[in-house]
Protein backbone atom coordinates (compact mmCIF):
# COMPACT_ATOMS: atom_id res chain seq x y z
CA UNK A 1 0.00 0.00 0.00
CA UNK A 2 1.50 3.29 -1.42
CA UNK A 3 1.70 6.51 1.79
CA UNK A 4 -1.43 8.19 -0.97
CA UNK A 5 -4.00 4.92 -0.22
CA UNK A 6 -2.61 5.21 3.58
CA UNK A 7 -3.49 8.61 3.99
CA UNK A 8 -6.47 8.23 2.18
CA UNK A 9 -7.94 4.91 4.28
CA UNK A 10 -7.03 7.22 7.68
CA UNK A 11 -9.12 10.59 6.34
CA UNK A 12 -12.35 7.95 5.60
CA UNK A 13 -12.17 6.75 8.50
CA UNK A 14 -12.11 10.27 10.70
CA UNK A 15 -14.44 11.55 8.30
CA UNK A 16 -16.71 8.65 9.61
CA UNK A 17 -16.55 9.08 12.92
CA UNK A 18 -17.05 12.54 12.67
CA UNK A 19 -20.39 11.90 11.06
CA UNK A 20 -21.31 8.96 13.43
CA UNK A 21 -21.20 11.86 16.24
CA UNK A 22 -22.71 14.68 13.82
CA UNK A 23 -25.54 12.80 13.31
CA UNK A 24 -26.33 11.60 17.25
CA UNK A 25 -25.51 15.22 18.74
CA UNK A 26 -27.83 17.15 16.55
CA UNK A 27 -30.60 14.74 17.33
CA UNK A 28 -30.34 15.71 21.06
CA UNK A 29 -30.19 19.49 20.66
CA UNK A 30 -33.25 19.30 18.04
CA UNK A 31 -34.84 17.31 21.29
CA UNK A 32 -34.53 19.52 23.39
CA UNK A 33 -34.77 23.26 21.75
CA UNK A 34 -37.01 21.89 18.71
CA UNK A 35 -35.06 24.47 16.51
CA UNK A 36 -33.19 24.00 13.28
CA UNK A 37 -29.46 24.23 12.80
CA UNK A 38 -27.79 24.57 10.11
CA UNK A 39 -25.74 21.44 9.21
CA UNK A 40 -22.68 23.51 8.15
CA UNK A 41 -22.21 24.70 11.90
CA UNK A 42 -21.94 21.24 13.40
CA UNK A 43 -19.61 19.71 10.20
CA UNK A 44 -17.27 22.53 10.84
CA UNK A 45 -17.03 22.21 14.98
CA UNK A 46 -17.08 18.00 14.54
CA UNK A 47 -14.62 18.16 11.80
CA UNK A 48 -12.26 20.16 13.68
CA UNK A 49 -12.20 17.84 16.72
CA UNK A 50 -12.27 14.83 14.25
CA UNK A 51 -8.98 13.18 15.50
CA UNK A 52 -10.53 13.07 19.12
CA UNK A 53 -13.76 11.78 18.57
CA UNK A 54 -11.86 8.95 16.49
CA UNK A 55 -9.90 7.97 20.01
CA UNK A 56 -12.86 8.62 22.22
CA UNK A 57 -13.01 4.44 22.10
CA UNK A 58 -9.90 4.51 23.28
CA UNK A 59 -10.17 6.80 26.06
CA UNK A 60 -13.16 5.39 27.36
CA UNK A 61 -11.52 2.10 28.22
CA UNK A 62 -10.44 2.92 32.03
CA UNK A 63 -14.06 4.03 32.98
CA UNK A 64 -14.94 0.28 33.49
CA UNK A 65 -12.21 -0.35 35.53
CA UNK A 66 -12.87 2.92 37.75
CA UNK A 67 -16.42 1.67 38.36
CA UNK A 68 -14.54 -2.02 39.69
CA UNK A 69 -12.08 -0.47 41.72
CA UNK A 70 -14.84 1.83 43.37
CA UNK A 71 -17.14 -1.21 43.98
CA UNK A 72 -14.36 -3.06 45.87
CA UNK A 73 -13.39 -0.40 47.58
CA UNK A 74 -16.86 -0.36 48.60
CA UNK A 75 -17.31 -3.58 49.63
CA UNK A 76 -14.40 -3.95 51.68
CA UNK A 77 -15.63 -0.87 53.83
CA UNK A 78 -18.95 -3.26 54.09
CA UNK A 79 -16.68 -6.22 55.13
CA UNK A 80 -14.76 -4.02 57.31
CA UNK A 81 -17.89 -2.45 59.47
CA UNK A 82 -19.30 -6.22 59.88
CA UNK A 83 -15.81 -7.13 61.17
CA UNK A 84 -16.39 -4.29 63.33
CA UNK A 85 -19.67 -5.17 64.54
CA UNK A 86 -19.37 -9.20 64.86
CA UNK A 87 -16.44 -7.82 67.65
CA UNK A 88 -18.65 -5.16 69.19
CA UNK A 89 -22.60 -6.06 68.72
CA UNK A 90 -23.07 -9.15 67.20
CA UNK A 91 -26.49 -9.31 68.20
CA UNK A 92 -27.09 -6.74 65.99
CA UNK A 93 -25.32 -8.19 62.92
CA UNK A 94 -27.42 -8.51 59.62
CA UNK A 95 -26.41 -10.59 56.61
CA UNK A 96 -24.63 -8.73 53.86
CA UNK A 97 -26.80 -7.92 50.86
CA UNK A 98 -24.04 -9.72 48.42
CA UNK A 99 -22.55 -12.79 48.38
CA UNK A 100 -19.05 -13.15 49.57
CA UNK A 101 -17.59 -14.88 46.95
CA UNK A 102 -14.48 -17.96 48.58
CA UNK A 103 -11.85 -18.49 45.82
CA UNK A 104 -11.33 -21.92 44.51
CA UNK A 105 -8.56 -23.42 43.51
CA UNK A 106 -9.83 -26.39 41.88
CA UNK A 107 -10.77 -25.93 38.37
CA UNK A 108 -14.03 -26.89 37.09
CA UNK A 109 -12.36 -29.41 34.78
CA UNK A 110 -10.96 -30.81 38.14
CA UNK A 111 -14.13 -31.04 40.33
CA UNK A 112 -15.74 -32.38 36.82
CA UNK A 113 -13.43 -35.44 36.70
CA UNK A 114 -13.42 -35.96 40.97
CA UNK A 115 -17.59 -36.35 40.12
CA UNK A 116 -16.92 -39.16 38.01
CA UNK A 117 -14.92 -41.10 40.11
CA UNK A 118 -17.35 -40.47 43.19
CA UNK A 119 -20.60 -41.46 41.15
CA UNK A 120 -18.62 -44.73 40.09
CA UNK A 121 -17.66 -44.92 43.87
CA UNK A 122 -20.94 -45.07 44.92
CA UNK A 123 -22.58 -47.42 43.09
CA UNK A 124 -20.47 -50.41 44.65
CA UNK A 125 -17.17 -51.02 45.77
CA UNK A 126 -13.75 -50.10 44.47
CA UNK A 127 -12.97 -53.08 41.97
CA UNK A 128 -11.55 -53.44 38.82
CA UNK A 129 -15.60 -53.21 37.36
CA UNK A 130 -15.96 -49.79 39.08
CA UNK A 131 -12.47 -48.39 37.83
CA UNK A 132 -14.07 -49.26 33.97
CA UNK A 133 -17.38 -47.99 34.51
CA UNK A 134 -15.76 -44.68 35.83
CA UNK A 135 -13.45 -44.55 32.29
CA UNK A 136 -16.78 -45.35 30.39
CA UNK A 137 -18.90 -42.71 31.98
CA UNK A 138 -16.06 -40.13 30.98
CA UNK A 139 -15.36 -41.49 27.65
CA UNK A 140 -19.78 -40.97 26.78
CA UNK A 141 -19.49 -37.75 28.19
CA UNK A 142 -16.12 -36.37 26.76
CA UNK A 143 -17.67 -35.04 23.48
CA UNK A 144 -16.17 -34.71 20.15
CA UNK A 145 -13.38 -32.88 21.38
CA UNK A 146 -12.29 -34.76 24.05
CA UNK A 147 -11.79 -32.14 26.76
CA UNK A 148 -9.48 -33.04 30.14
CA UNK A 149 -8.58 -36.35 29.36
CA UNK A 150 -4.95 -36.00 30.37
CA UNK A 151 -6.20 -34.62 33.72
CA UNK A 152 -8.77 -37.93 33.96
CA UNK A 153 -5.47 -39.91 32.69
CA UNK A 154 -3.62 -38.50 35.98
CA UNK A 155 -6.01 -38.88 38.28
CA UNK A 156 -6.84 -42.30 37.23
CA UNK A 157 -3.12 -43.33 37.62
CA UNK A 158 -3.30 -41.60 40.84
CA UNK A 159 -6.21 -44.11 41.89
CA UNK A 160 -4.66 -47.26 41.03
CA UNK A 161 -3.13 -47.97 44.35
CA UNK A 162 -6.67 -46.98 46.15
CA UNK A 163 -7.87 -49.90 44.01
CA UNK A 164 -5.12 -52.29 44.30
CA UNK A 165 -4.98 -52.65 40.36
CA UNK A 166 -1.22 -51.38 39.65
CA UNK A 167 -0.52 -54.42 38.47
CA UNK A 168 -3.25 -55.55 36.20
CA UNK A 169 -2.40 -54.81 32.41
CA UNK A 170 -6.17 -54.15 31.30
CA UNK A 171 -6.58 -51.33 33.44
CA UNK A 172 -3.63 -49.67 31.57
CA UNK A 173 -5.30 -50.13 28.17
CA UNK A 174 -8.14 -48.97 29.48
CA UNK A 175 -6.80 -45.77 30.78
CA UNK A 176 -4.34 -45.12 27.53
CA UNK A 177 -7.36 -45.69 25.17
CA UNK A 178 -8.88 -42.12 26.66
CA UNK A 179 -6.38 -40.47 24.47
CA UNK A 180 -8.26 -40.79 20.88
CA UNK A 181 -7.31 -42.43 18.13
CA UNK A 182 -5.54 -40.73 14.96
CA UNK A 183 -5.84 -36.86 16.80
CA UNK A 184 -1.99 -36.96 17.96
CA UNK A 185 -0.32 -38.25 14.53
CA UNK A 186 2.23 -36.35 12.93
CA UNK A 187 2.25 -34.54 9.55
CA UNK A 188 5.54 -35.96 8.35
CA UNK A 189 8.89 -37.30 9.40
CA UNK A 190 10.12 -33.67 9.93
CA UNK A 191 7.18 -32.74 12.20
CA UNK A 192 8.06 -36.02 13.89
CA UNK A 193 11.19 -34.81 14.76
CA UNK A 194 9.68 -31.24 16.81
CA UNK A 195 7.91 -34.10 19.17
CA UNK A 196 3.98 -32.89 18.07
CA UNK A 197 1.58 -32.62 21.10
CA UNK A 198 4.32 -32.42 23.60
CA UNK A 199 1.84 -32.59 26.50
CA UNK A 200 -0.45 -35.43 25.17
CA UNK A 201 2.96 -37.34 24.66
CA UNK A 202 4.20 -36.69 28.25
CA UNK A 203 0.84 -37.66 29.90
CA UNK A 204 1.27 -41.10 27.83
CA UNK A 205 4.43 -41.27 28.93
CA UNK A 206 3.41 -41.41 32.61
CA UNK A 207 1.50 -44.17 31.32
CA UNK A 208 4.44 -46.21 30.29
CA UNK A 209 6.00 -44.75 33.68
CA UNK A 210 3.86 -46.29 35.94
CA UNK A 211 3.59 -49.60 34.00
CA UNK A 212 7.48 -49.60 34.57
CA UNK A 213 7.76 -49.29 38.09
CA UNK A 214 5.08 -51.84 38.61
CA UNK A 215 6.67 -54.19 36.71
CA UNK A 216 4.02 -54.54 33.94
CA UNK A 217 5.03 -55.82 30.41
CA UNK A 218 3.23 -54.01 28.07
CA UNK A 219 2.16 -56.57 24.80
CA UNK A 220 1.26 -56.06 21.30
CA UNK A 221 -1.90 -54.99 21.31
CA UNK A 222 -0.36 -51.92 23.73
CA UNK A 223 1.90 -51.30 21.24
CA UNK A 224 -0.81 -50.87 18.20
CA UNK A 225 -2.71 -48.75 20.25
CA UNK A 226 0.50 -46.36 20.81
CA UNK A 227 1.17 -47.13 17.11
CA UNK A 228 -2.71 -45.99 15.96
CA UNK A 229 -2.21 -42.77 18.58
CA UNK A 230 0.74 -41.15 18.24
CA UNK A 231 2.98 -43.14 15.42
CA UNK A 232 6.26 -45.53 15.48
CA UNK A 233 7.65 -42.26 15.15
CA UNK A 234 6.96 -40.77 18.65
CA UNK A 235 8.80 -40.63 22.09
CA UNK A 236 6.16 -42.69 23.11
CA UNK A 237 6.92 -45.81 21.09
CA UNK A 238 10.58 -45.29 22.08
CA UNK A 239 9.50 -45.68 25.50
CA UNK A 240 7.12 -48.71 24.83
CA UNK A 241 10.18 -50.43 22.58
CA UNK A 242 12.79 -50.01 25.61
CA UNK A 243 10.06 -52.09 28.21
CA UNK A 244 9.53 -54.57 25.54
CA UNK A 245 12.99 -54.70 25.63
CA UNK A 246 14.60 -54.77 28.72
CA UNK A 247 11.80 -55.46 30.95
CA UNK A 248 11.70 -59.55 30.02
CA UNK A 249 15.19 -59.73 30.84
CA UNK A 250 15.00 -58.98 33.99
CA UNK A 251 11.78 -59.94 34.76
CA UNK A 252 13.32 -63.75 36.22
CA UNK A 253 16.45 -62.88 37.16
CA UNK A 254 15.70 -62.38 40.48
CA UNK A 255 16.20 -66.05 42.19
CA UNK A 256 14.28 -64.91 45.30
CA UNK A 257 10.69 -63.55 43.25
CA UNK A 258 8.17 -62.12 45.05
CA UNK A 259 4.53 -62.58 43.39
CA UNK A 260 2.62 -59.41 42.14
CA UNK A 261 0.86 -58.68 44.44
CA UNK A 262 2.51 -59.64 47.55
CA UNK A 263 0.65 -61.68 49.80
CA UNK A 264 -1.03 -60.79 52.75
CA UNK A 265 -0.37 -63.37 54.72
CA UNK A 266 2.47 -62.63 57.73
CA UNK A 267 3.54 -65.94 58.10
CA UNK A 268 4.32 -66.24 54.16
CA UNK A 269 5.84 -62.84 53.87
CA UNK A 270 8.45 -63.80 56.69
CA UNK A 271 9.06 -67.29 55.52
CA UNK A 272 9.81 -65.01 52.03
CA UNK A 273 11.91 -62.71 53.80
CA UNK A 274 14.52 -65.38 55.88
CA UNK A 275 14.65 -67.42 52.03
CA UNK A 276 16.08 -64.63 51.23
CA UNK A 277 18.42 -63.79 53.96
CA UNK A 278 19.68 -67.47 54.16
CA UNK A 279 22.74 -68.48 51.76
CA UNK A 280 22.91 -71.75 52.59
CA UNK A 281 20.75 -74.24 50.43
CA UNK A 282 20.44 -76.54 53.29
CA UNK A 283 18.51 -74.62 55.54
CA UNK A 284 15.48 -75.31 57.08
CA UNK A 285 12.47 -72.79 58.07
CA UNK A 286 10.22 -73.67 61.13
CA UNK A 287 7.53 -72.15 61.80
CA UNK A 288 5.95 -72.24 65.66
CA UNK A 289 2.78 -70.29 66.80
CA UNK A 290 1.87 -69.56 70.23
CA UNK A 291 0.60 -72.36 72.09
CA UNK A 292 -0.80 -70.54 74.92
CA UNK A 293 -3.24 -68.60 72.35
CA UNK A 294 -3.99 -69.99 69.23
CA UNK A 295 -6.08 -66.98 67.91
CA UNK A 296 -4.16 -64.53 68.22
CA UNK A 297 -2.10 -64.97 65.20
CA UNK A 298 1.25 -64.45 67.07
CA UNK A 299 4.18 -66.73 65.35
CA UNK A 300 7.44 -66.96 65.16
CA UNK A 301 10.14 -68.19 61.95
CA UNK A 302 13.49 -69.40 62.66
CA UNK A 303 15.65 -70.26 60.11
CA UNK A 304 18.78 -72.31 60.84
CA UNK A 305 20.84 -75.34 58.77
CA UNK A 306 22.66 -78.11 60.15
CA UNK A 307 26.25 -76.26 59.38
CA UNK A 308 24.63 -73.88 61.65
CA UNK A 309 23.72 -76.18 64.19
CA UNK A 310 27.69 -77.33 64.07
CA UNK A 311 28.66 -74.50 64.52
CA UNK A 312 26.77 -73.64 67.80
CA UNK A 313 27.70 -76.86 69.05
CA UNK A 314 31.74 -75.94 69.21
CA UNK A 315 31.24 -72.50 70.30
CA UNK A 316 33.32 -72.10 73.72
CA UNK A 317 30.68 -71.59 76.26
CA UNK A 318 32.69 -68.99 78.61
CA UNK A 319 32.18 -66.72 75.12
CA UNK A 320 28.06 -65.05 74.93
CA UNK A 321 26.50 -64.69 72.14
CA UNK A 322 25.02 -61.94 70.90
CA UNK A 323 21.20 -61.37 69.20
CA UNK A 324 20.97 -58.32 67.17
CA UNK A 325 18.03 -56.28 65.68
CA UNK A 326 15.68 -55.34 64.29
CA UNK A 327 17.14 -55.50 60.69
CA UNK A 328 14.81 -54.62 57.69
CA UNK A 329 14.44 -57.00 54.75
CA UNK A 330 12.16 -55.32 52.14
CA UNK A 331 9.70 -57.89 49.74
CA UNK A 332 8.84 -54.93 47.15
CA UNK A 333 7.21 -52.35 49.30
CA UNK A 334 6.50 -55.07 52.31
CA UNK A 335 9.22 -54.25 54.54
CA UNK A 336 10.17 -57.54 57.60
CA UNK A 337 12.08 -57.14 60.70
CA UNK A 338 14.89 -59.74 60.67
CA UNK A 339 17.09 -60.75 64.61
CA UNK A 340 20.23 -62.69 63.89
CA UNK A 341 21.58 -64.77 66.19
CA UNK A 342 25.73 -64.54 66.19
CA UNK A 343 29.04 -64.04 68.25
CA UNK A 344 30.58 -60.97 68.48
CA UNK A 345 33.50 -59.31 66.12
CA UNK A 346 36.36 -60.83 67.58
CA UNK A 347 39.20 -58.43 66.35
CA UNK A 348 39.08 -55.05 64.85
CA UNK A 349 38.88 -55.07 60.94
CA UNK A 350 42.21 -53.35 59.22
CA UNK A 351 41.34 -50.24 58.26
CA UNK A 352 41.65 -48.12 55.15
CA UNK A 353 44.66 -46.14 55.60
CA UNK A 354 47.19 -45.59 52.37
CA UNK A 355 49.58 -47.99 54.41
CA UNK A 356 47.39 -51.06 54.81
CA UNK A 357 47.31 -51.27 50.81
CA UNK A 358 51.23 -50.47 50.09
CA UNK A 359 52.07 -53.02 52.26
CA UNK A 360 48.79 -55.23 50.41
CA UNK A 361 51.15 -54.72 46.92
CA UNK A 362 54.66 -55.22 48.22
CA UNK A 363 53.40 -58.29 49.56
CA UNK A 364 52.10 -59.21 46.45
CA UNK A 365 55.36 -58.07 44.77
CA UNK A 366 57.37 -60.19 47.27
CA UNK A 367 55.55 -63.70 46.70
CA UNK A 368 56.01 -62.94 42.91
CA UNK A 369 59.47 -64.73 42.84
CA UNK A 370 58.21 -67.23 45.41
CA UNK A 371 58.08 -69.87 43.09
CA UNK A 372 59.63 -74.20 43.78
CA UNK A 373 61.18 -75.72 41.25
CA UNK A 374 61.13 -79.03 40.81
CA UNK A 375 64.57 -80.33 41.85
CA UNK A 376 63.47 -78.42 45.36
CA UNK A 377 61.98 -80.19 48.04
CA UNK A 378 58.39 -78.58 48.99
CA UNK A 379 58.17 -77.16 52.11
CA UNK A 380 55.35 -78.11 54.73
CA UNK A 381 52.22 -76.34 55.20
CA UNK A 382 49.43 -76.37 57.28
CA UNK A 383 45.95 -77.40 55.60
CA UNK A 384 43.60 -74.57 56.93
CA UNK A 385 40.11 -75.95 56.83
CA UNK A 386 37.36 -73.32 54.19
CA UNK A 387 35.50 -71.15 56.24
CA UNK A 388 31.65 -71.84 55.45
CA UNK A 389 29.48 -69.13 54.42
CA UNK A 390 28.39 -68.50 58.09
CA UNK A 391 31.81 -66.94 59.25
CA UNK A 392 31.94 -63.79 57.84
CA UNK A 393 34.41 -61.54 59.46
CA UNK A 394 32.13 -59.73 61.75
CA UNK A 395 31.37 -62.97 63.40
CA UNK A 396 29.47 -66.34 62.55
CA UNK A 397 25.94 -66.66 61.93
CA UNK A 398 24.00 -69.14 63.79
CA UNK A 399 20.28 -68.21 62.99
CA UNK A 400 17.73 -65.87 62.05
CA UNK A 401 14.16 -65.19 63.14
CA UNK A 402 11.26 -63.17 62.29
CA UNK A 403 7.99 -62.67 64.98
CA UNK A 404 4.72 -61.34 64.56
CA UNK A 405 5.21 -58.11 66.96
CA UNK A 406 9.09 -57.99 66.98
CA UNK A 407 9.59 -57.66 70.94
CA UNK A 408 12.02 -58.76 73.15
CA UNK A 409 9.55 -61.66 74.92
CA UNK A 410 9.42 -63.18 71.57
CA UNK A 411 12.76 -63.34 70.55
CA UNK A 412 13.40 -64.69 74.82
CA UNK A 413 10.71 -67.86 73.10
CA UNK A 414 12.82 -68.19 69.86
CA UNK A 415 16.31 -69.09 72.19
CA UNK A 416 14.14 -70.98 74.19
CA UNK A 417 13.34 -73.00 70.60
CA UNK A 418 16.34 -73.01 69.98
CA UNK A 419 17.65 -75.16 72.94
CA UNK A 420 15.51 -77.86 71.85
CA UNK A 421 18.09 -78.74 68.53
CA UNK A 422 21.04 -76.98 69.98
CA UNK A 423 21.34 -78.61 73.32
CA UNK A 424 25.00 -76.54 74.30
CA UNK A 425 22.84 -72.85 74.22
CA UNK A 426 21.79 -73.98 77.51
CA UNK A 427 25.17 -73.65 78.64
CA UNK A 428 25.78 -70.12 76.76
CA UNK A 429 25.54 -66.89 77.78
CA UNK A 430 23.19 -64.96 75.50
CA UNK A 431 23.27 -61.25 75.48
CA UNK A 432 20.21 -59.50 73.74
CA UNK A 433 21.16 -56.47 71.67
CA UNK A 434 17.81 -55.28 70.34
CA UNK A 435 17.38 -51.83 68.74
CA UNK A 436 14.79 -49.56 66.57
CA UNK A 437 16.24 -50.53 62.75
CA UNK A 438 15.42 -46.48 62.48
CA UNK A 439 17.94 -45.49 65.53
CA UNK A 440 20.67 -48.07 64.02
CA UNK A 441 19.90 -46.58 60.40
CA UNK A 442 21.03 -43.07 62.47
CA UNK A 443 23.80 -44.38 64.28
CA UNK A 444 25.25 -45.38 60.45
CA UNK A 445 24.54 -42.23 59.47
CA UNK A 446 26.54 -40.52 62.18
CA UNK A 447 29.27 -42.86 62.18
CA UNK A 448 29.73 -42.26 58.56
CA UNK A 449 29.87 -38.43 58.66
CA UNK A 450 32.38 -38.52 61.27
CA UNK A 451 34.56 -41.00 59.22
Amino acid sequence: MTPRQTLLCLWNVLLRDARHVLVSDRILVQQASNKSIPQCSFVRTYHQTAPVMFYRRFLDRGKGKVKKKKKKEEDQEIDAKIVEEELTQPEKVKKPGYKIRIPTYESTTDRYINRIFKKAEEQGEKTEETFNTAIKIYKLNAGLYVRGHIEFGDLALSKLEEYELQYNLEVYKMIFSIFPEGKYLPKSKVDAEFIPFPRQQDAALRVLTKMFDNGVIPDEEFGRMVISTFSQRSKVFTRFQRMLYWMPKFKHMNPWPVPRPPPKDPTQLAVMALKRMSFDLETKITVVNDPRDSCSGKFIASAQSPKQIELLSKHPPSKPIIVEGEHYVYLRKVSQKVFVLKTDREGELPGEEPDYYKAMEEEEDEEMFDFVTPLEEEEQTAIVPKKSVHEQEDGTVYGMCITSDSSKESVQDWIQFLQTNNPALEHIPVLFRIRDADFLLNETLKHEEEE
